[in-house]
């Protein structure tokens, strides 16, 4: 049976997301656009794929948090960062999406899912595992868990923006240094026997302050100049 626990997790989890997702996607889809750029039921197929790898990629880092050492967790960081953003790439890169303006919003939407699904089990294993959490201990484990929804989708985007271009590497090579740095910032906002408060701040306000950066160049930047472009691109075949 669903308890007020679960329902508050899956608030702080898919409410960020479905914001984004519309706050994002509204504007290149009808009533502001149109002429749709995307299928809606491609992109929510791509949403509901994201939630299920959510909770994959949940399951292989929730493995990865029972070794200890710093030197095997730095590895983690790596291998987990390169290991999702190559789980996006050979998604998106299917021959069948390559060269599609609608790749890129897919990517967004795929990513948007699996922050959702990951903000959503990750808050409730904090809750899960420590029962006397208090109101303002939730808010900082949801601040965490949506930082998340950031990285998901802004990566997935980037990647998905490569594929629609037929540049790959580089915009690959992009998506995975942002997750690797966010991974670095974040990290260290935990190793307080490294870093001891309130030093250890600097790190989860690096990695906010990388995901949130990415977020909107992908928002103001990236999926404007791609649908620029691809205008351009039309005019000029016609």
């Amino acid at each position: 049976m669903v308890d007020l626990v679960q329902v508050a997790c899956g608030i702080i989890g898919f409410a960020p997301a479905m914001v984004l997702f519309y706050y994002t996607l509204g504007a290149y889809t009808f009533p502001k656009a149109p002429k749709p750029f995307f299928d809606d039921r491609k992109v929510f197929a791509f949403f509901a794929l994201g939630v299920v790898l959510g909770m994959v990629i949940f399951a292989f880092e929730v493995y990865g948090s029972t070794i200890g050492t710093i030197e095997t967790v730095l590895l983690l960081i790596v291998g987990f960062a390169l290991m999702e953003e190559l789980m996006k790439l050979v998604i998106l890169n299917f021959p069948r999406f390559q060269k599609k303006v609608d790749t890129a919003f897919c990517g967004l939407s795929m990513g948007l899912g699996m922050g959702a699904t990951f903000t959503f089990a990750t808050v409730y294993s904090y809750v899960y595992d420590i029962p006397d959490l208090g109101a303002a201990d939730f808010v900082i484990v949801g601040f965490l868990g949506i930082l998340f929804v950031l990285l998901h989708s802004s990566t997935s985007a980037i990647v998905g923006v490569g594929v629609a271009r037929g540049e790959v590497k580089d915009y690959f090579l992009e998506a995975f240094l942002i997750h690797l740095m966010f991974g670095l910032l974040y990290e260290s906002f935990f190793v307080i026997e490294v870093l001891e408060p309130p030093l250890n701040l600097a790190g989860l306000v690096g990695a906010t302050a990388v995901v949130v950066y990415a977020y909107r160049k992908v928002h103001k930047f990236s999926l404007p100049a791609l649908i620029r472009d691809a205008k351009k691109l039309a005019k000029q075949k016609s």
